[in-house]
């Protein structure tokens, strides 16, 4: 699946890109960070759908298993997303 991204801006001056929302960043929309999708594109499992085995490290340095280490729980797994500051 060929995703597009979103390139909607312009440049407002060296170093400054608007885009179309008008937010001001020192790279221009479609570009790193800035690689917005637009239309259709994989988000990830629908709500209730179980998740593939995770097993990363935590703030702790310590290994954490999505799966294991909550005992049969429910969980909230949330992504964020960086800024370009």
């Amino acid at each position: 699946m060929q995703i597009e991204r979103d390139t909607r801006g312009s440049e407002l001056g060296p170093n400054q890109y608007e885009d179309a929302e008008g937010y001001i960043a020192p790279l221009p929309a479609g570009f790193g960070p800035r690689s917005n999708p637009l239309g259709d594109f994989p988000t990830g499992p629908e709500v209730g759908q179980r998740l593939p085995d995770v097993i990363t490290l935590g703030s702790d340095g310590n290994n954490v298993d999505l799966h294991a280490d909550r005992n049969g729980q429910p969980a909230i797994l949330v992504f964020t997303r960086s800024a370009v500051w």
